[in-house]
């Protein structure tokens, strides 16, 4: 897999990240914090790609009329923008309202339903070391068909298919029993606690893992207070240390782990666990800054030594 690039599919937003100054007070005014930034689960994780210096394309779908802007924020990461512009729907939108390492998220998917999975040619994943998809874009964009599909095709050019599940709401209104059927065509699942909770039925981790491993072949669950556990059918569950940290605000950390993780495997990390401690590395640049993306070339030296690709990769 080493020298191989990524491939991730999904959902391209427009975050607005609210964080109040006190206690929301409900008809009348509260003062907040409010800021516009880039996002999706899809591409903030392409976006950390490329700010770690790996090869990633992101297929999305965003409003006509923002292909350019969306594609500029990505380009400028390093991340090699394939997006679709829909004529009548908007860019899909967020708005996140931060509470401590809390949030609540409501959310118009928008263009993000439009998105053609017959855009991922066959060109573009016989240079995929990794195909990376998110949950959300099963909600309205792909069929279990277009993913158990995309799978294969991945698979057959030598790909490995990585899957974060995306959101314990929109996986309780698809369909739990539908959902699992989706992570059967999955290599490596990528969960938080309460998603792979609910996915699972149990409630310890490795009751949750040793659950999943039913579905795919590997698990790295995410959201542990003190760790993350690597779990992989055949082989003794790891724990891998999550050093604490004062969070400015979470939102794209999981997508910052998933970004380490894949870059680590495909820099020729070749063991989980390794990768996995990568991953949490990077999520600690996440949580230190506002909005889901990385820093810009021009900010990046701003969070010191610890918040450099190069220390991420160390």
């Amino acid at each position: 897999m080493s020298g191989a690039r990524a491939v991730v599919v999904g959902d391209v937003i427009d975050d607005i990240i609210v964080v109040p100054r006190g206690p929301i007070r409900t008809d009348t005014d509260t003062a907040a914090s409010i800021t516009r930034h880039p996002g999706g689960s899809a591409a903030n994780t392409a976006a950390w790609l490329g700010w770690l210096g790996a090869a990633v394309d992101v297929v999305g779908c965003v409003a006509a009329a923002d292909v350019e802007r969306h594609a500029a924020a990505l380009r400028e990461l390093g991340a090699v923008p394939h997006l679709q512009g829909d004529p009548t729907r908007a860019t899909g939108t967020i708005v996140i309202v931060v509470d401590g390492e809390t949030r609540t998220m409501l959310t118009d998917r928008g263009a993000n339903a439009g998105l053609d999975p017959a855009a991922i040619d066959d060109g573009m994943l016989a240079e995929a070391g990794v195909l990376h998809l998110t949950g959300y874009s099963l909600f309205d964009a792909l069929s279990l068909d277009d993913l158990a599909r995309l799978a294969d095709r991945a698979r057959a050019a030598g790909a490995l298919v990585t899957f974060d599940p995306g959101s314990t709401g929109f996986i309780a209104d698809y369909g739990l029993a539908a959902f699992r059927r989706a992570l059967d065509h999955v290599d490596l699942l990528l969960p938080n606690l309460d998603e792979g909770r609910m996915l699972s039925g149990e409630d310890d981790r490795a009751a949750v893992a040793d659950a999943l491993l039913a579905h795919c072949p590997a698990v790295v669950l995410t959201g542990g207070a003190s760790s993350v556990l690597v779990a992989r059918r055949g082989q003794p569950a790891v724990e891998v240390p999550v050093e604490a940290q004062r969070a400015v605000d979470p939102t794209g950390a999981g997508d910052a782990f998933t970004a380490g993780l894949i870059d680590a495997l495909l820099g020729g990390a070749g063991d989980l666990v390794a990768a996995a401690a990568a991953g949490v590395r990077c999520a600690a640049v996440a949580v230190r800054q506002a909005g889901g993306r990385p820093p810009t070339t021009g900010a990046s030296g701003s969070a010191g030594e610890a918040g450099s690709p190069e220390s991420v990769a160390r």
